[in-house]
């Protein structure tokens, strides 16, 4: 995958948004933890501040970085041929519960009732593991 200049400025704002993190773990501004298994970080002051906006910036650059690469990519393949593509036909059909409450939808009858079908099963063997 190639990198371009976005991608280069988000690894400088991360690294930025690191060291300023860093000067708030030394100077008592930030702290850190760990929820289950979760890890946090929380701070008051400007080094939080600014660390937190310089992560958030970095993202956004790397994600900018992305689409500039795909529209690029877009204009440099203006030679090739665009060809017909093929129809096809995706046929579904799912049940969604909602508390008691189903909500059944589809494009394909057959497919409908199998999902009725399998939700039932499912409801069925779930009340026997949960009853006892």
């Amino acid at each position: 995958m190639r990198m371009n200049k976005f991608h280069f400025l988000s690894l400088f704002f991360l690294a930025l948004g690191i060291v300023f993190l860093f000067l708030g773990f030394l100077f008592g501004d930030v702290k850190a933890g760990f929820i289950f298994i979760l890890p946090f970080i929380s701070g008051s002051g400007i080094f939080a501040f600014l660390g937190f906006i310089f992560i958030i910036a970095s993202i956004f650059l790397y994600l900018f970085g992305f689409t500039s690469i795909i529209q690029n990519d877009s204009y440099n393949n203006e030679e090739s041929e665009i060809k017909p593509r093929k129809k096809t036909s995706l046929k579904s059909g799912a049940v969604v519960l909602i508390g008691p409450i189903p909500i059944v939808f589809g494009n394909s009858i057959k497919l409908v009732i199998i999902s009725i079908i399998l939700t039932i099963f499912l409801i069925i063997v779930s009340f026997f593991i949960f009853w006892s």
